[in-house]
């Protein structure tokens, strides 16, 4: 049996690969690893099926003889917040996040409110790959859990949102924000949020819905209507989200969109100081920049691999203050271990508010850092492989000014000038990333282009054919 879980639960296309018998399935063997008992969430994002998929995952959950609270179409941030106020034992949430529209996934979640690490995922997949007869009974029907529609879900989750900053101070800035959250789960909290904070707020692509008007996943190159409106209507700043509400962008005042890096390093130069452990936990194919903030502060670093689990898994095991990801989720641990754009957005405002500054002033504290990427398509069957040989020619190439490698997750080579290379095959499609960052663009394509060179010299070697 192929593995289902990836970087971020399973994903595939909707009702093809991500079926509602998929999702029954699922939900009722985490039942069973529940032990057959206790009190799950469920909830979805807008896209076509994914009511249908949750509604499938909360009769597996009552299968297996947990009671059922669905929160209906939900931000992720507004799930893991209900589920840990509530007491639950975990949950499950239909979203494909920043996919296409026609692919979706299934987010297994844990009683405090993060995806399930590896090790749970394991156990899983081993219970799927059982045949019925050998996995545990069913529970009589006395047992099969109950089921209740959550109570007023998304004002309990603004609510909570808005405890975590300084509301009243906030409201004498009187912001002006133009937020875009892409047809989403965002568009049934963050007006509304923005709002009870004392903002004015122009919306863009703010009617809920299964297909976004533009590219789901925020990105700096498709939040052009964002950039223009807010130059347009002279606002303050500007909010971009993904479609479940964890990734976020902002837009200054100008309509230059700050980078996922800039952004975690602002938010960290705020968190870390005098904080408990000093930490800032990322993946590795974060910016050097972020490197640089801790060394001012006092802070460290600490890298892992990619992927949700593996970041909150790092935050757990260093008990670390703050995370990031570069693709726009913020973590502030000693308040949520999970990201929620919503939050962000909030925490923005807030040191906005307190240092009587703009964004684009903010922003300008730190080096500009740039990346260059490039995806190159290669065969499941010969991945493997071809690392194999990539990783003996690393050895000897692309040597010159060499700091230290990181090898946790691909090959990661940092360099002196606080440039770095990553060469990393993905977990869950068929594909080779190459990616480089560095202070200047120049550079960053340089390195870019070594290691695709390198790539496919390694590919020649083993016979592999690669593709753009």
């Amino acid at each position: 049996m192929p593995r289902l879980f990836g970087t971020a639960g399973i994903r595939g296309a909707t009702n093809r690969e991500i079926t509602v018998d998929l999702a029954l399935r699922v939900a009722r063997v985490y039942g069973d690893h529940l032990g057959n008992h206790g009190r799950c969430v469920v909830g979805h994002d807008t896209r076509y099926g994914a009511q249908a998929l949750a509604q499938a995952a909360a009769a597996g959950l009552r299968s297996a003889g947990i009671d059922v609270t669905d929160c209906g179409c939900i931000p992720t941030g507004g799930i893991a917040t209900l589920l840990t106020r509530g007491g639950f034992d975990g949950g499950v949430l239909i979203t494909g996040s920043h996919m296409p529209p026609d692919r979706i996934g299934i987010i297994v979640l844990l009683r405090d409110g993060a995806y399930i690490p590896d090790d749970v995922a394991d156990a899983l997949e081993a219970r799927l790959a059982m045949s019925e007869a050998a996995l545990p009974p069913p529970v009589p029907p006395e047992r099969i859990g109950s089921y209740v529609a959550a109570d007023r879900p998304i004002a309990r989750y603004i609510d909570d949102l808005l405890s975590h900053v300084d509301v009243s101070r906030i409201r004498t800035r009187g912001f002006h924000v133009v937020v875009d959250p892409a047809n989403g789960t965002a568009t049934l909290a963050l007006q509304e949020v923005l709002r009870r904070a004392g903002c004015r707020v122009t919306d863009l692509h703010a009617t809920a819905g299964p297909v976004p008007e533009r590219q789901a996943e925020p990105r700096a190159g498709v939040l052009g209507a964002l950039r223009k409106a807010v130059t347009e209507a002279k606002a303050d700043l500007g909010m971009g989200t993904d479609i479940d509400a964890d990734r976020i962008l902002f837009v200054d005042a100008a309509g230059e969109v700050l980078s996922e890096d800039c952004t975690g390093a602002i938010f960290a130069k705020r968190v870390l100081p005098g904080s408990k452990s000093r930490l800032c936990v990322c993946p590795i194919n974060s910016s050097a920049l972020i490197e640089q903030t801790c060394a001012a502060i006092g802070a460290r670093v600490e890298f892992c691999r990619a992927g949700q689990p593996a970041t909150v898994e790092a935050v757990k095991r260093l008990d670390a203050d703050y995370a990031y990801e570069e693709s726009g989720k913020y973590y502030f641990c000693r308040e949520a271990l999970w990201c929620d754009g919503l939050l962000a957005g909030l925490k923005m405002l807030d040191l906005l508010t307190r240092e009587e500054r703009t964004l684009a002033a903010t922003a300008a504290e730190f080096q500009r850092f740039y990346q260059v990427k490039r995806t190159i398509h290669c065969d499941d069957s010969a991945k493997a492989r071809l690392m194999a040989r990539v990783r003996e020619r690393w050895e000897r190439e692309l040597l010159e000014g060499r700091e230290r490698d990181l090898t946790i997750d691909g090959l990661k080579r940092s360099y002196a000038d606080h440039a770095w290379l990553l060469v990393r095959a993905s977990g869950t499609e068929p594909l080779i990333r190459v990616y480089a960052d560095a202070p200047a663009p120049d550079r960053a394509a340089g390195l870019v282009a070594s290691g695709e060179a390198l790539l496919r010299a390694a590919a020649k070697d083993v016979g592999a054919t690669l593709a753009t």
